[in-house]
């Protein structure tokens, strides 16, 4: 693949592991799977087709036709792992989403258990020309978002002031109606 990838195993005891089910499907956007990513046209051929005569960057593994052999649906441009890694950040320092952990496991049910952990890891992207630097990540993310507060607090903050505002104004337009008639000098 293009990006590196990885395989978490959770050991309860020694002679046991598990391993740890990471749900890999549906982590893009809408937009960014029907809209802004979209496959060429293949007017009745193959994917591998459409593709012939391009050339695949440096580090992939696979041509972009063939990235889920499994599911066609997720190959080509509209390929999930692609979507994500292609989606632009915003910071020098950023994080990218790589899966969610699949609680229908019925030792996974109430998250991941205290215990030890292995993570291994197909290095596949280098970064040490451009020295940058590599973090795997495991956080749990609600409604509310990740781990700072500061932006969704601030925008139900603000959110809420502008309700308020135009509640007001909505008020004051109804009493002195809108050309100011019912107003008194």
């Amino acid at each position: 693949m293009f990006n590196d990838s990885f395989t978490l195993t959770y050991h309860p005891s020694r002679s046991r592991t598990i391993p740890v089910p990471l749900l890999r499907k549906g982590l893009t956007w809408y937009t960014d799977k029907n809209v802004k990513f979209r496959n060429p046209k293949t007017d009745n051929l193959t994917l591998a087709a459409a593709f012939e005569g391009t050339r695949q960057p440096l580090y992939w593994q696979k041509p972009v036709y063939d990235l889920d052999p499994h599911d066609p649906t997720n190959s080509g441009f509209i390929n999930e792992d692609l979507i994500i890694w292609m989606r632009e950040a915003a910071f020098p320092n950023f994080k990218k989403l790589y899966g969610i952990l699949n609680r229908a496991d019925a030792s996974f049910t109430k998250g991941l258990p205290k215990g030890n952990y292995t993570i291994d890891i197909s290095y596949n992207f280098p970064v040490q020309y451009f020295q940058g630097r590599k973090e795997v990540v495991l956080t749990t993310l609600t409604w509310f978002g990740g781990q700072n507060h500061f932006l969704p607090i601030a925008y139900l903050v603000t959110s809420s002031l502008i309700l308020l505002m135009a509640v007001v104004l909505t008020l004051a337009w109804w009493k002195f109606g809108k050309d100011g008639k019912n107003m008194k000098e």
